[in-house]
């Protein structure tokens, strides 16, 4: 326990030194933008408190490509680079149980996260909303909304609430997660404009 608050001291005297310029730089591209809140409490009337992480993602890519892609939970270890382990199993109609094992951290420090989540998909109006029901994490939400764009492009709204407990500092867990997110969106968009691009050259030509 003692070694466990000795990492977070360190990460946290490591991260203040560029908390400040990590907040300066969040959402300054215009097509991946990252944005962190803390909620304290929670919810109003409660005790706990949580992070909340907003992302907006606009991608060159038609919006069934990026549905295809963000529901891919059983390959998804495969090209999100955070992620050590993923696997998805049925468990009734539209709704899916994911359990995935995550790294978090910074440079050489990081700390794996298990997460189990049940997963409601919605493919008509294009969002997904998931609950964690298990994990390292005391609580998780998450939403995701796509959006179709006029020029057949989509725009990806996501937001994650979270009560990381015992796992780290709140102030420690913001940073993470906020460079977390970057990264695992970067990592989206790569895939999908792959797959978007593998769909265009196989495309018979009129």
């Amino acid at each position: 326990m003692q070694s466990v608050r000795r990492l977070w001291s360190f990460m946290l005297l490591s991260l203040t030194a560029i908390a400040c310029s990590s907040a300066q730089t969040v959402g300054t591209e215009a097509e991946l933008d990252v944005r962190s809140l803390l909620l304290r409490p929670c919810e109003k009337g409660g005790r706990d408190d949580c992070v909340k992480v907003d992302v907006t993602l606009h991608i060159d890519a038609p919006i069934e490509i990026v549905w295809q892609v963000i529901t891919d939970y059983q390959h998804a270890a495969q090209f999100i680079s955070n992620l050590r382990s993923s696997s998805e199993t049925q468990i009734g109609p539209n709704k899916l149980q994911v359990e995935q094992v995550g790294r978090v951290g910074w440079n050489a420090l990081n700390v794996e996260i298990k997460t189990v989540y049940h997963v409601n998909l919605n493919a008509l109006e294009k969002n997904i909303q998931s609950v964690s029901v298990g994990g390292d994490l005391k609580s998780v939400s998450m939403f995701t909304q796509l959006h179709a764009k006029a020029n057949g492009g989509t725009v990806l709204e996501y937001t994650l609430t979270t009560d990381p407990a015992r796992w780290a500092p709140l102030v420690i867990a913001e940073e993470l997660l906020i460079r977390n997110a970057r990264q695992s969106f970067a990592d989206l968009k790569r895939e999908i404009l792959k797959r978007s691009s593998a769909v265009a050259v196989n495309k018979p030509s009129a």
